[in-house]
């Protein structure tokens, strides 16, 4: 293998120039633009009299040129055998709308281009949205939603209705490039972001596992070039504090490069504890304030291009989230309770939890004429404890804490994840065929936080779970592009999935430290394989319009329950898949002053896994029944005027349960015993799907004073109604959101202003996702203000 590399680089061409110059409309010359080659490791940046010059081989290359106050250009050149000369002119941002490049495809293409619907924002859009994490895109991406589940690092998210019903999320998110294939790897702070990208709908060709609904992608900065830094605060009620500090530099010119990034994040908690109605209510805990969170994140990049043809990147990041005054799996009992007290919380005691995340990852490429080698090594590790969770504090022995060798509340084992995906890929100078092509593999171990605690009885009994998760899969995928016609592409890709799941569990009590076992160490094991097709077939309008129709799948693997059953009960459940069938239209109109893109689709979810009863209390995951998902989504931007910027996003959805029977087991107080019932849901609209999202906002930038520019902007996002549960019992009313925000800038000095909020609507943000367990109920929080400063350096 080191000869076939070494071989590889070996390759000579010869490269030619490319040389010209950026300029604004008056013709003056634009300094420090960046300009990128796509899909390489080539780029630069213009001087001080706007000029640039790159070396690049023969064949078509795709550039991207940027700057700070400029609408970013994406243009393709033809380099031949001479020296190739162009001009480009920037527009400013007030009078014209960005290119938007984005890699969901895995490699770099301009999102009008590519057959699937994807929203993507760029720091300049996260900032005027003041998105710090996924659950603030909650409308204005068409029908998503993301609810935090009582913490900042663990929420449910939602795309099309698809959601999760188990630890093993329905939207997969990666993390430069690294998957968080559990729920408590996710919630990772935006901090120093290059860009955010949402693909709707199923993407398990390329992307696999978990990406039943869609992919969230977070990209991150990347040190080049040009020397960087950038200071950010931000100070605002419930006692905000969000300080962050950023570094990048060239170590060794076009060669070597490092960056640095790192940022504290505090929040009060909105609740107020009352032990009133609670059972085993603990001292000093009537009145405490309830939900307070600190987050401290840091990332650091070192890359090297050792020459033209091979360039690696290295990235660690970490993330820590701990609260003494926890929200972490507790709510209050019922939706009413919560509405008539938003700003309260039932608990006899108050509990406490710490969540520490490390990513780590190796991306080596090599760039051959015709094609790229990539190699994308990743570790994870998540550590989880907590403890005083009074999980239903209106009846006695329902705390719990995590639990690790004969200790309570004290972190748990890690959950560690190693994967490596190679992949080989067409270079993108052929106007025909281009292509990618893999291989992925992880191994997991897993200790699931709801599966490895302890249930505090009484001061000297405790009721143990614990759960080891071990899992190992690889994947071969492939897809392929291919032109005809002039106007048309057609897109074919497949992706085989095996994937072996081992899970050890017993349940055991401790009583002054004698343990007895309730359930023996039992161990278990299942295999579960699948295959992923993706169609798609692309028409070029004109240069600035593309239709598409598309099919699409995604999976989640089966698993195994960690309660043992009774004979003739499968331990084990099915994968669940979902098959997507979208036509779209993008395109651009005057000049990339108006863009428009819409989407129709249709998914069919197959063999959901939900829990249902076999009889006298017991309750195993299942494949249940099947759901279908229906709708439509708007995305439009356009600057009308100088300086006047109006989005409007819309999303339609339309959902129901089919063939979706549910078995419940409830007491009969004349036999002392569980009587089955049946509920039957199908035509119940999916839980957690908003009708419809719908977002609007207005923003104008006009001089204040000398090189200082302010802009006002206002927001308004309805979402429409939905139900959390499956029973469509619990109801969360449609809630509209008025948010505002004042900017000054001069692209280096930014202070901000802003409410979230403004009308200061109280709505349920979480409800139990089944009533038939209770309706544990969250209130969102309330209207929040505050102030930010930007400084680039």
């Amino acid at each position: 293998m080191l000869t076939l590399w070494v071989g590889l680089s070996a390759q000579l061409c010869i490269a030619q120039t490319v040389s010209g110059t950026i300029t604004n409309p008056a013709k003056q010359p634009i300094t420090d633009a960046n300009i990128t080659v796509l899909n390489s490791t080539r780029g630069t940046i213009s001087k001080q009299d706007g000029t640039f010059s790159l070396q690049l081989i023969a064949g078509k290359h795709t550039l991207q040129i940027s700057e700070i106050g400029y609408a970013t250009k994406v243009l393709e050149i033809m380099v031949i055998d001479n020296e190739l000369t162009i001009d480009v002119i920037l527009e400013p941002a007030t009078t014209q709308i960005d290119e938007v490049v984005v890699t969901a495809l895995k490699r770099e293409q301009r999102l009008q281009d590519i057959p699937i619907a994807v929203t993507s924002l760029n720091p300049t859009r996260l900032q005027e949205t003041r998105s710090w994490d996924v659950d603030e895109l909650t409308g204005i991406i068409p029908n998503y939603s993301a609810t935090q589940l009582g913490v900042g690092f663990q929420g449910l998210q939602s795309i099309r209705g698809i959601q999760v019903f188990s630890e093993n999320p329905a939207i997969a998110t990666y993390i430069d490039g690294v998957n968080s294939l559990d729920i408590a790897a996710g919630g990772i702070q935006f901090m120093d972001v290059e860009r955010v990208e949402v693909l709707r709908g199923p993407q398990g060709t390329l992307y696999g596992r978990n990406a039943l609904g869609g992919v969230i992608n977070i990209i991150t900065k990347k040190p080049t070039n040009k020397q960087s830094g950038f200071f950010e605060s931000s100070l605002g009620n419930l006692g905000l504090q969000r300080h962050g500090l950023g570094f990048k530099t060239p170590l060794i010119d076009d060669t070597l490069f490092f960056g640095i990034a790192a940022q504290y994040q505090y929040r009060d908690g909105f609740l107020t504890n009352s032990t009133e109605g609670t059972a085993d209510p603990v001292i000093g805990q009537d009145g405490r304030r309830v939900g307070d969170e600190s987050s401290i994140y840091g990332n650091v990049f070192l890359k090297w291009l050792p020459n033209d043809r091979w360039d690696a990147t290295l990235n660690l990041k970490t993330q820590i989230d701990q609260s003494d005054a926890s929200t972490f799996f507790v709510s209050v009992q019922d939706e009413q309770v919560a509405l008539d007290n938003p700003d309260s919380i039932f608990l006899g005691r108050v509990g406490e939890h710490q969540r520490n995340l490390f990513n780590a990852s190796a991306a080596v490429n090599y760039r051959a004429n015709a094609f790229k080698l990539s190699s994308i090594s990743a570790y994870q590790r998540v550590g989880l404890r907590f403890n005083d969770l009074d999980f239903l504090p209106q009846f006695p022995g329902q705390v719990f804490a995590s639990y690790n060798d004969g200790q309570v509340g004290v972190m748990n084992n890690p959950q560690e994840v190693f994967s490596q995906e190679f992949r080989i890929s067409s270079e993108d100078k052929n106007d025909t065929l281009n292509y990618t092509a893999g291989t992925f593999y992880f191994n997991q171990t897993n200790y699931e936080p709801s599966t490895n605690t302890a249930r505090i009885v009484d001061e000297t009994t405790l009721d143990i779970f614990s759960q080891i998760g071990k899992n190992e899969g690889i994947a071969l995928f492939g897809e392929v592009n291919y032109a005809f016609a002039k106007a048309f592409t057609a897109t074919a890709g497949l992706r085989y999935e095996y994937e072996n799941r081992k899970l050890i569990f017993s349940r055991f009590e401790s009583v002054d430290g004698i343990v007895n076992f309730i359930d023996n160490r039992t161990e278990l094991s299942g295999n579960y394989d699948a295959l992923l097709p993706k169609f798609a077939l692309g028409y070029q309008i004109s240069n600035n319009q593309n239709a598409y129709a598309s099919y699409t799948r995604g999976f989640r693997a089966g698993g195994i329950n960690g309660n043992l059953l009774p004979e003739g009960v499968s331990q084990t459940f099915d994968p669940e898949y979902s098959n997507n069938f979208e036509i779209g239209y993008k395109s651009n109109w005057f000049n990339n002053k108006l863009q428009a893109n819409l989407a129709a689709f249709h998914i069919d979810w197959k063999d959901l896994q939900f829990f249902n009863s076999f009889g006298n209390f017991v309750f195993a995951r299942t494949n249940v029944g099947d759901a279908r998902s229906t709708g439509i989504e708007l995305e439009t931007i356009a600057i009308p005027l100088k300086g006047l910027q109006l989005e409007a996003n819309l999303g339609i959805n339309d959902t129901e349960y089919k063939d979706f029977v549910l078995s419940r087991d409830i007491l009969n107080e004349t036999t002392g015993m569980a009587d089955t019932i049946t509920d039957d849901v199908s035509g119940n609209t999916l839980s957690n799907a908003p009708e419809h999202t719908f977002f609007f906002a207005g923003q104008y930038q006009f001089p204040a004073f000398k090189d200082y520019a302010l802009t006002i902007r206002g927001e308004f996002r309805n979402i429409g109604d939905a139900f959390s549960d499956i029973q469509n019992d619990l109801e969360i009313e449609s809630y509209s959101l008025l948010n505002t925000l004042v900017t000054l800038s001069n692209g280096k000095y930014t202070l901000s202003a802003w409410v979230r909020n403004i009308a200061d609507e109280r709505y349920i943000a979480f409800g139990a996702p089944d009533t038939s367990f209770g309706r544990s109920t969250r209130i969102a929080e309330p209207r929040t203000f505050g102030t930010t400063l930007n400084i680039k350096f």
